[in-house]
């Protein structure tokens, strides 16, 4: 019963998502569209025939803030889907692939924590954990970064059942990956990996898998410092920082449905000697959360990472009590049902304000079946002459759209990616009007967002 619950539940997973990327036509948030961005350079090496840029770029250059494996992953992932926009399903399904990744590591571990019964449930339940969904929707290093604590925790779990050198370097491997993909994997991976690692000499052999991640950091520490130190002046009271992720838990990351579950499952998994899963769990959520608390910057989508430590108390009660695995379905139509229908519990961390006056981030939306006109423009210029496209008083984003940048900002390249490459010059607001300077014509309206295109 238990694995045909969890075919079921991965089957549930994919129609849910498929059927939200489906429906959703919002134009990104601004820290989504710069991994988009970064995607796109290793995009077009792969399309250059350059690969060994690519593996440059993945692994030491300098991209910006983040090291850059999941803009490679998400940029090979989108070569071979083939040209258009990202926002098609076929390349945002990449992010779906890493919440996969993240339950199958949560189901190993908790297989060999002694859960083996219950494993694929509790790795299950981790696909509809409200924060993770919303996260595997979007192109955010978060679920990617999930995926590779879990890969951590899982390379942990085996070592200590097998310690060897060869155990040792998979582990070393793990954290070099999660570090490659966040500098900030040690703050969630650290305290279930200490629990977990027996300290045999073969541990000494960690630091030749750890390694891969050794060139980015050596190349970016300069500017990772000041990072540090820019990061460091982030407003918030002493409160607001202690209490940020513990209201986190609460909204928006699982909601009292999911909570409640926890806390009875918790109660399920039962006597010490069932209980290991539960004590790594605890050493992964609460431990995680504790450490993120003393980093200046705070997020909802941070705690993500340590949202997996669920499906391993999840796994515990199942082995112990069968019968009561159905019981997840009631989660699992929570999530459904906060990804399509606006829940006020479902909503952005409240203290979040505090950290954020401008725009707070939503993850866990329903879909928005709006696209703001860039299709439309796009077609108009397929059909104009060359030559630029100036924008003059451009339609306003509203703040619910969540994002960082104005309409103008992301017309270039979106227009790039239907293969206009044009240049886009912004001046004013309230009407746009697009210029084109390749010679005298007829000039041509056309309706669009109450504005009026304009071809000289």
């Amino acid at each position: 019963m238990r694995a045909g619950l969890a075919a079921a539940l991965v089957a549930i997973f994919l129609a849910l998502n498929l059927a939200w990327l489906g429906q959703d036509k919002l134009v990104r948030d601004g820290d989504e569209e710069g991994h988009v961005g970064a995607a796109e350079m290793f995009l077009h090496d792969l399309r250059s025939g350059e690969p060994a840029k690519f593996i440059r770029r993945a692994l030491w250059e300098d991209m910006g803030d983040y090291p850059s494996l999941y803009p490679a992953a998400v940029g090979a992932w989108w070569y071979a889907a083939g040209d258009g926009q990202p926002s098609r399903p076929g390349v945002r399904v990449v992010n779906l692939a890493f919440l996969l990744v993240t339950a199958a590591c949560v189901a190993g571990t908790a297989a060999l924590l002694g859960a083996r019964g219950g494993a694929a449930v509790g790795g299950a339940a981790v696909l509809f954990l409200p924060l993770s969904t919303g996260i595997g929707r979007h192109f955010m290093p978060e679920g990617a970064l999930a995926a590779a604590v879990a890969l951590a925790v899982l390379a942990a779990a085996w070592q200590r059942r097998r310690p060897s050198w060869e155990s040792a370097v998979l582990l070393g491997l793990a954290l070099g990956i999660g570090f490659l993909t966040k500098q900030t994997v040690i703050l969630y991976a650290a305290v279930p990996v200490l629990v977990l690692v027996r300290w045999h000499p073969s541990l000494l052999a960690l630091p030749a898998g750890a390694a891969i991640a050794a060139p980015w950091a050596w190349v970016n520490l300069a500017d990772q410092l000041d990072y540090a130190s820019q990061s460091a002046g982030y407003p918030g009271t002493l409160a607001d920082h202690a209490l940020y992720y513990p209201q986190a838990l609460w909204q928006p990351a699982l909601g009292p449905i999911w909570l409640s579950l926890l806390a009875g499952a918790v109660v399920a998994a039962g006597k010490p000697r069932g209980r290991a899963p539960v004590v790594i769990a605890g050493a992964w959520l609460i431990g995680g959360i504790l450490l993120l608390s003393f980093v200046p910057k705070k997020y909802d989508r941070l705690l993500v990472p340590v949202l997996p430590a669920v499906g391993l108390v999840f796994a515990a009660a199942a082995q112990r009590h069968p019968r009561l695995s159905p019981i997840l379905l009631v989660g699992v139509g929570w999530t459904a049902w906060t990804s399509f229908d606006e829940v006020s519990l479902a909503g952005p961390n409240p203290r979040a304000e505090a950290f954020h006056p401008g725009c707070v981030q939503t993850w866990l939306r329903p879909p928005v079946d709006e696209d703001l006109g860039y299709p439309q423009v796009a077609e108009f210029v397929r059909t104009a002459s060359p030559g630029p496209v100036v924008v003059i008083d451009a339609p306003g984003i509203d703040c619910a759209v969540q994002t960082t940048h104005g309409w103008a900002y992301h017309l270039g390249p979106y227009l790039r990616r239907e293969g206009l490459d044009r240049e886009v010059l912004e001046e004013g607001r309230g009407m746009v009007t697009v210029d084109f300077s390749g010679g005298p014509g007829e000039a041509v309206e056309v309706p669009l967002l109450d504005t009026r295109f304009t071809l000289r």
